[in-house]
């Protein structure tokens, strides 16, 4: 005899006796069913689980009654009954055709439910987890039913596995980075089959902003061409793997160590390391990885836990270490051993150790991720490299133009590979513009762009397997013909005047010319194509951000992509009119950002000429580590440091002192001296990564130029008070002569400094208070 009911009646009643889990999950999905239908009987049915309270002749609603105490629990009966209920509601309102349509999408949901139930366990392992989105990935598309909520939810358990548990990155990840895409970026993980590791913060980033310009691709024309190099990610826990593998479990409390012995050791940890084992399972994973990308250089870049944040970005605080990836297979995979190598134990270096307390992080556990990519480029020669690379903010916190708005952002870049940029290099200049403002120039005149600009490039020698720098004007004269794009970024030098270079009638070998950029950014594209990245990224992040990228001459590629943290107490300061010139010891008229440092005790001087005069770099490097112990004798933010040329560089440190962050994070202040006559000219240091330290510390920047009109330096002042060095520090008398530490009551009795900078009208005074 056939049955008369329902196709979805027979299937809730074989449920009822085979899978009561599954009917209730059933249940609760036709519930949120009917209430999308606004079915009315529903809503009156859900009141009855919440039962009010008769109280003589009121009733109380169940939230007064049972707001501190238990809700009465309702037997299994009545429950039972409700269940009845529910679906007795959806037959008298829904057609019994869309009931079972809807139950069977709702059973072919449940087929999929093992990824979910999966991934809930965020410690799953990476072989199960590659295995499990996997078989999900088999399902034929026309039998996958999963709803946009589940979507979302697979989403997020999927970013938190393999991402980040950071919310703010959640909030924003869970809207660009879907299944589909864990797919292909699992294919690229390396990591012990039973870890359970992430891909870090670096690697995090770049995945979120990849496929956020991706989202937009369609939409906006500047996006089209975007791409990201072909990238591989070691997993956070590979470093526990090496680190157990090795023994080496007690290097975790040295982080607790004062940071001068941290510094001591640090030598002989990187050595420690790069003599160390990888488990074997790591290293068949990494010779299978160089055999895929064959000869193409790479770099190795360090992707920890902590990097790329919205609350501390570390930059530059871990090793990034490129690889010409040349030689027998042998040969290329203990290279790419070594370097991962020194990438973890740049986790124990002074600089991120002291970067984490000053933080509040030193107690989280920091682990080390990797991320492996093929270098952006091309072979010219003997050498590999970009056309040109650099970085770009959607802030730009250091304008030199009052036309210039902080959202304008800023762009800094380089020919060759990008560390030029990111770093402070010896008497190199890298181009700087604005991609709100392209039209304004930093330098104007003939003289100051031929000037202030890049004399060397960095590169990679194939033959040599080397990371070298050269000059530019002998592999431009040597090559020039050869690199893609090359019209772009050089200007070719008459000697009174700059002009692009045209077609065949320029000859490399026979003409003198400049990195300018301007080609690249006169016709507004290039620098159109970087605000529009940045504009998209900082809507998506809800956050201004910052971009390193690239360009093999053709096509721009994202290399990183983190939160830009936002300077502290950018706001206009009002400088007073009729201060007493006595008391003033600086103005400025040139770079001011707003910003103030007030009741300042004591001034750490670097005397220009006796620094210029020091014999060696033994002397130059003992410098900064009396700045280093003035910096923890002094206490936070009760000092400034004054002193010549570019602090923190790369290269020639007679350009200026070569300190880090652990060696200044104290210090309320940085003035850099650019005096003309010495050839310290301070370029725009923003955009590297010393720099960015200042910015996230909110160590106040002024680049000073005393010997041109509108600035002041009473340098007079400072020479003939006693120098306070000795009170502090063990120092001989060279150093004494070098290195003065300036109490300001000596200044002027009763007295401590100020300096206040107000970016609206470009003005910056210092003056005893």
């Amino acid at each position: 005899m056939k049955d008369k009911r329902p196709e979805w009646r027979i299937i809730l009643d074989t449920l009822e006796k085979l899978d009561v889990v599954l009917l209730n999950r059933i249940l609760r999905r036709m519930i949120y069913y009917l209430f999308k239908l606004n079915v009315k009987e529903i809503s009156e049915l859900i009141m009855k689980l919440e039962p009010a309270k008769i109280h003589g002749e009121t009733v109380i609603s169940n939230d007064s009654i049972y707001s501190n105490m238990p809700n009465p629990k309702i037997d299994i009966k009545t429950l039972r009954q409700f269940t009845e209920k529910v679906f007795q509601i959806a037959g008298d309102n829904i057609k019994d055709g869309e009931i079972s349509e809807q139950i069977n999408i709702w059973l072919s949901q449940e087929r999929s439910r093992f990824l979910s139930i999966a991934f809930e366990d965020e410690n799953i392992s990476l072989s199960e987890a590659k295995d499990t989105l996997n078989r999900f990935m088999k399902i034929p598309k026309g039998e996958l039913f999963i709803s946009p909520d589940d979507f979302v939810n697979l989403r997020v358990l999927l970013i938190r596995r393999f991402l980040s548990s950071n919310l703010n990155y959640i909030n924003v990840a869970k809207h660009f980075i879907l299944v589909k895409d864990f797919n292909r970026i699992i294919m690229n993980i390396i990591g012990p089959s039973n870890g359970i590791g992430k891909l870090g913060g670096k690697s995090a980033g770049l995945i979120l902003g990849h496929e956020i310009i991706e989202s937009e691709k369609n939409n906006i024309d500047e996006l089209k061409d975007i791409k990201v190099p072909k990238s591989w990610y070691i997993t956070t826990g590979t470093i526990m793997d090496f680190v157990h593998f090795n023994a080496l479990e007690e290097i975790t409390s040295l982080k607790y160590l004062d940071t001068e012995e941290i510094r001591a050791g640090y030598p002989y940890l990187k050595q420690l390391f790069k003599n160390s084992f990888f488990p074997q399972e790591i290293i068949e994973q990494l010779d299978n990885l160089l055999k895929s990308i064959g000869n193409k250089p790479i770099i190795v870049r360090s992707s920890s836990l902590l990097e790329d944040s919205f609350d501390a970005p570390f930059s530059g605080k871990y090793k990034s270490l490129f690889l010409a990836n040349n030689g027998s297979p042998e040969e290329k995979l203990n290279a790419l051993l070594d370097a991962i190598a020194e990438i973890y134990a740049s986790i124990f270096g002074p600089d991120p150790i002291e970067y984490r307390k000053e933080k509040g992080l030193i107690d989280f556990q920091e682990k080390m991720g990797i991320l492996i990519q093929e270098v952006v480029g091309k072979r010219i020669g003997k050498y590999f490299f970009p056309t040109f690379a650099g970085v770009a903010f959607s802030n730009n916190e250091f304008r030199w133009s009052p036309r210039i708005k902080r959202e304008d952002g800023v762009v800094r870049m380089v020919a060759g590979l990008g560390t030029r940029a990111v770093d402070r290099v010896g008497d190199d200049y890298p181009f700087l513009a604005s991609p709100g403002q392209p039209g304004l120039r930093v330098n104007i005149s003939y003289e100051d762009r031929i000037k202030y600009t890049q004399k060397n490039i960095d590169v990679i020698n194939i033959e040599s397997n080397e990371f070298e720098t050269v000059s530019a004007d002998s592999i431009i004269k040597q090559y020039g013909n050869m690199i893609p794009g090359i019209e772009q970024i050089i200007s070719i030098d008459s000697g009174d005047h700059l002009s692009p270079p045209v077609g065949v009638l320029w000859d490399p070998e026979e003409s003198e010319f400049a990195i300018t950029f301007e080609n690249l950014t006169d016709n507004k594209n290039f620098l159109k194509k970087i605000r529009k990245i940045l504009e998209v990224l900082t809507k998506a992040f809800k956050n201004p951000v910052d971009v390193e990228f690239a360009s093999d001459g053709q096509n721009l590629f994202i290399l990183q992509c983190r939160p830009q943290i936002r300077i502290a107490n950018f706001d206009s300061v009002s400088i007073p009119e009729n201060l007493d010139k006595e008391k003033v010891l600086i103005r400025s008229d040139k770079f001011i950002t707003s910003g103030s440092v007030t009741d300042i005790e004591y001034i750490v001087f670097v005397r220009p000429e006796e620094y210029n005069d020091l014999k060696n770099e033994k002397d130059m490097k003992k410098v900064a580590q009396i700045i280093s112990q003035l910096n923890k004798k002094l206490g936070k933010k009760n000092f400034i440091l004054i002193g010549p040329g570019r602090w923190g560089s790369r290269g020639d440190i007679k350009l200026g002192v070569p300190v880090t962050y652990s060696d200044i994070f104290n210090t309320a202040m940085l003035i850099e001296l650019a005096y003309k006559k010495d050839g310290y000219t301070p370029e725009l240091s923003f955009g590297t990564h010393f720099f960015q330290d200042l910015v996230e510390s909110n160590i106040k920047y002024l680049p000073l130029y005393p010997d041109e009109s509108g600035s002041l330096f009473k340098r007079e002042k400072l020479d003939n008070v006693p120098n306070r060095l000795s009170d502090f520090v063990p120092s001989d008398q060279a150093m004494e002569k070098t290195v003065m530490v300036i109490d300001t009551n000596d200044l002027k009795k009763g007295s401590l400094f100020s300096v206040l900078m107000d970016e609206n009208i470009n003005k910056a005074v210092g003056f005893l208070t």
